[in-house]
């Protein structure tokens, strides 16, 4: 028996060579503007847990996406992020900031409490990779804002005692005037 052709040969999707390079092209694009990039496995999370989870993260300027580990090998050798190889095992997902990267870790970690099966692998940060532990740790600091008011007020302290021991003996002399005239 022949067999029957019942219709033209349907391509495949996927565009090929030229697609994947565009793929890598912009990842690294999203990479090299990034701060810091956590590698998480999303096994076991349905594609709405998926969807929340981004819509979740991107009020605090945090994009979650789901990426071929071949393509993020590729993305990361041009540029300086070459210890995402060593983290990417199995099926990958990656959580990219080009903010403040202690929210980006507070941000994981306490979706990693709501949703089980999200686990956190590693993360590079500053062009360092991170363990998960790492990762926990960074996330119980307080954020950046925080500790740049920390700073200030430990520069502005001395700078006000100074003013006001300076201020003191015209202060002594303005209370003896008012109380002799009074």
């Amino acid at each position: 028996m022949a067999k029957l052709k019942t219709g033209p040969k349907v391509k495949r999707k996927g565009g090929g060579v030229a697609a994947k390079s565009r793929a890598v092209d912009a990842l690294a694009t999203q990479l090299s503007a990034s701060t810091a990039v956590i590698v998480t496995d999303y096994r076991g999370l349905k594609v709405g847990e998926l969807q929340e989870l981004r819509r979740r993260l991107r009020p605090s300027g945090i994009e979650y996406h789901i990426v071929k580990n071949s393509l993020l090998v590729r993305a990361a050798s041009k540029t300086e992020r070459g210890g995402l190889a060593g983290l990417l095992d199995g099926p990958s997902a990656i959580a990219v900031t080009g903010g403040d990267e202690i929210a980006l870790a507070k941000g994981l970690v306490d979706e990693t409490r709501t949703l089980k099966a999200l686990r956190i692998v590693g993360a590079v940060i500053g062009g360092r990779a991170v363990s998960a532990d790492d990762v926990q740790t960074l996330a119980r600091l307080p954020g950046r804002a925080y500790l740049q008011g920390q700073i200030v007020g430990v520069v502005q302290a001395p700078l006000g005692q100074l003013t006001g021991v300076l201020h003191a003996p015209f202060q002594s002399l303005i209370h003896v005037l008012t109380a002799r005239s009074a």
